[in-house]
């Protein structure tokens, strides 16, 4: 399990709905809606516990990412046999980024793009 991947690949299943919904043909734009949904529902998972740092002491957002795991450089606690609470700067980020997204949509009719204004 690896919530940072989690946090990007929601990012790039609400994106390619958008997209398809804007320039897929007839046939494509049926299939747009549930890529959205698909991001939708895994940024909800990620926003709650047990993927949600809620202590105030934790210095990161996002809990259970993965740091390099066939190095050995994730904590293992002790009685468990794969890594987990922790949190990774670049989990983090994607994480805010997916949380934006959302904001955005919601806040405007239009999807925002950063390449809007290359025509």
């Amino acid at each position: 399990m690896d919530s940072s991947a989690a946090a990007i690949a929601a990012q790039g299943l609400i994106r390619l709905g958008n997209w398809i919904a804007q320039h897929g043909s007839s046939k494509t734009k049926r299939s747009a809606g549930r890529y959205r949904q698909a991001g939708l529902t895994i940024a909800k998972t990620l926003f709650q516990k047990p993927y949600l740092s809620t202590d105030p002491k934790h210095q990161g957002l996002i809990l259970h990412s993965i740091y390099h795991r066939p190095n050995g450089w994730d904590h293992v606690a002790k009685g468990q046999k794969v890594p987990n609470g922790e949190s990774s700067m670049w989990g983090d980020y994607h994480a805010r980024e997916l949380a934006l997204l959302i904001q955005r949509e919601a806040e405007q009719s239009t999807y925002p793009t950063f390449f809007g204004c290359l025509g």
